[in-house]
């Protein structure tokens, strides 16, 4: 196997930056090879080279989506203790660490928004790359955070209860990024900074207590 030069590797992070940026502004059809080379100041060769074509440029850039949502926010999920007798109050504090995550890298990462427009066009024109989008990410994430939400409430973990309260939540935290301009607007801020996200973070998280309280009382 050919070992990759740093040349190659910054002009494959170079290309996927423009791809992502170009696939999330404009779609996949209406990005050009020559505009997203010259986006990451290329040659438009580089896109066959190292990708084989734009479709493979498309795939890689869902596959760096994966692997920064793992490394950024997700990492932890892999070190959490088993949920097996995890004690509800555990796993409470756990989704809340995790939410504190999200709502940090939605509100406050440069990325955040690259990575929104992209994910959020595969979601409404899904193609091979919302596959690996579901398959890496949001099937995983989704089922691990329904254990947890199942620990901390008693709910059987693919109970529909328990999936749309983990969307509902996750639906909070991504409004706070795909509506950035109204909520600053109505809010009278002129940036999302810490103080700001932080504000986000405790208004989303007392919800997810709610939530949960409100599954238990249910329950009983």
């Amino acid at each position: 196997m050919k070992a990759i030069s740093d040349n190659d590797a910054g002009t494959r992070e170079a290309l996927i930056r423009a791809g992502l940026d170009l696939f999330g502004r404009h779609g996949f059809e209406a990005s050009s090879i020559r505009e997203i080379a010259q986006a990451a100041g290329v040659n438009s060769a580089g896109i066959a080279y190292h990708f084989g074509g734009k479709d493979g440029l498309r795939q890689a850039c869902a596959e760096a989506v994966v692997a920064t949502m793992k490394r950024r926010v997700f990492g932890a999920a892999a070190a959490m203790p088993p949920l097996e007798g995890l004690a509800p109050e555990m796993a409470v504090e756990l989704l809340l660490g995790i939410v504190g995550r999200v709502t940090a890298f939605a509100t406050q990462a440069q990325e955040s928004e690259t990575i929104a427009r992209f994910v959020l066009r595969e979601m409404m024109e899904p193609t091979s790359a919302f596959e690996t989008l579901y398959e890496g990410l949001v099937g995983p994430v989704h089922g691990q955070l329904c254990r947890l939400w199942a620990a901390a409430t008693g709910m059987e973990p693919k109970a529909q209860e328990t999936k749309l309260a983990v969307f509902a939540t996750i639906g909070q935290v991504l409004y706070f990024r795909l509506a950035r301009p109204a909520v600053m607007r109505r809010m009278g801020w002129s940036t999302i900074d810490t103080a700001e996200s932080e504000a986000i973070t405790g208004v989303i998280r007392a919800n997810v207590r709610a939530s949960i309280a409100a599954m238990r009382e249910n329950r009983s």
